[in-house]
């Protein structure tokens, strides 16, 4: 009888993926997926007029000079947006590793608001709250030009879940602010609120301890400001005065018409309906958890509304925040009735809930429009900035700059481009805007084309060189005229 012999089974061994890995996936995921189609469905390069100046105040600092605050038109100046500026600014294509820092921060916000709406109310209203925040024009625009206003909503969103997580969380929740608020000061505002709302239920020693962390941001700011500028409050005084040199909306009675005209703006025209459904859906079911958001948005809209006061602009961006918040109570407008007993309040706010998604849905005609008009939009001025950095490395420009500072721009807004891509010292770019600086011998002036009909008509101002001015470059967006003396150097 044959006898036969087993041999003991391999051992497989599976590789267990690391806790951690799993955690961090799904926002890892998110985070990097939404930078990357913005990216690439939108190709942007070119920085917004204030993150240009950071960048371009970092270079200063780097090469030894003041950055010039006191320049005509110059933006406020963000203090973490510089610094930020000043890590990045020494390694090459520094405007696009700011780029996709913002694209980072605008997956970072998606996310958070994500995660603050499955905290608060449940994870299909954060989802769709996040698609809100991810599909909005407005916000879409803002991160790709890289306004600061994008990282310190993501910033502002975090610290309200980190106190949705664990009421009167503390420190952390300050500490987040205070980052913030080197980028925005509505964020000074948000703490000293959050300073009072933990007071009585904190020691003395702690409470030292909070009133320290919300004064880091304005007094770092004010600081900054003191070193740079020679004037602690030159933000404000500089914020105020470039408003009133561009005419710029600063009356406290225009503040009912356009806080709502923003609101409308960011959040357009089915969540303008969505959105009170979801605060009454809150009202109801939700109080406690609808409270912090709501009070926040309150908050940081009631700073927006008095800032004409103190001879402050009221601007979109300013809201930007406070609509997000908002976005959360669509989501539950949307899902809200899932967290209902079966019956009848159930099946009315299904009702409701369903009319708000499909005003969302009859609006994705109007939405793509919107979309497809951004589109054109980054293209368009994407080619001017484009023809402004061909000007501004094309090696005559760069000799008659080197030999007849300083340039003059027809108007403020190619000053810190030039600068950048010339390479110049402080003062070295000026315009003739409003007579804002004298007129140089070298005189930079947009040249209408087809491409963009109407577009300077609208957008720049009819500027009429001296007859002496001789043509030194053009490109298909821009000329470059010199005066006699220049040519004879």
């Amino acid at each position: 009888m044959a006898s036969s012999t087993s041999t003991p089974a391999a051992t497989v061994t599976v590789a267990r993926v690391p806790r951690w890995a799993v955690r961090f996936a799904a926002p890892a995921a998110t985070i990097a997926g939404v930078a990357v189609l913005l990216r690439f469905v939108y190709h942007p390069w070119y920085l917004n007029y204030d993150a240009r100046y950071a960048l371009l105040w970092a270079g200063d600092l780097w090469n030894g000079f003041r950055p010039d605050y006191g320049t005509p038109y110059a933006p406020t100046p963000h203090p973490l947006q510089t610094g930020v500026s000043f890590l990045v600014n020494p390694f090459p294509a520094s405007d696009q590793l700011m780029t996709w820092i913002i694209l980072l921060s605008f997956g970072v916000l998606v996310w958070l608001v994500y995660r603050l709406g499955a905290q608060l109310f449940s994870p299909w209203a954060g989802v769709v709250a996040a698609a809100v925040v991810l599909t909005r024009p407005a916000l879409q625009r803002d991160a790709l030009l890289a306004y600061q206003d994008i990282p310190f909503a993501a910033l502002i969103v975090g610290a309200v879940l980190l106190e949705a997580r664990r009421p009167r969380r503390g420190a952390l929740v300050l500490a987040v602010l205070a980052i913030a608020g080197l980028l925005r000061p509505e964020a000074w505002f948000l703490s000293g609120l959050y300073v009072l709302y933990v007071w009585p239920a904190v020691s003395g020693r702690t409470r030292a301890l909070f009133c320290a962390l919300a004064a880091t941001a304005p007094l770092a700011w004010m600081l900054s400001d003191l070193l740079i500028a020679h004037d602690a409050l030159h933000s404000l005084h500089g914020t105020a005065a470039l408003a009133d040199e561009q005419d710029r909306r600063r009356h406290i009675s225009q503040v009912p018409y356009w806080t709502a005209q923003y609101f409308g703006f960011t959040l357009r025209e089915p969540l303008v309906v969505g959105v009170p459904i979801g605060l009454a859906f809150a009202w109801l079911y939700r109080r406690r958890e609808g409270a912090l958001p709501v009070a926040v948005a309150l908050a940081m809209t009631a700073v927006f509304a008095i800032g004409p006061i103190f001879g402050l602009p009221l601007i979109g961006r300013y809201l930007r925040t406070p609509a997000i918040l908002l976005s959360l109570f669509y989501g539950l407008a949307v899902c809200g009735w899932a967290l209902l007993p079966d019956g009848r309040a159930r099946r009315g706010w299904l009702v409701a809930g369903m009319l708000a998604l499909a005003l969302s849905v009859a609006f994705i005609p109007r939405h793509a429009g919107m979309l497809d008009g951004l589109h054109d939009r980054i293209e368009r001025d994407g080619r001017l900035y484009a023809d402004l950095r061909l000007l501004g490395r094309a090696h005559s420009v760069r000799e008659a700059f080197d030999a007849c500072q300083p340039l003059s721009a027809a108007d403020h807004r190619p000053i810190p481009y030039l600068r950048y891509w010339l390479d110049g010292r402080p003062g070295s770019v000026g315009t003739i805007e409003k007579a804002a600086s004298p007129l140089g011998e070298v005189l930079v002036v947009p040249r209408p084309v087809p491409h963009v009909k109407g577009f300077y008509r609208k957008n720049f101002p009819k500027v009429t060189p001296p007859a002496s001015y001789r043509p030194l470059y053009a490109n298909g967006s821009w000329r470059v005229l010199v005066a006699p003396e220049c040519l004879n150097r």
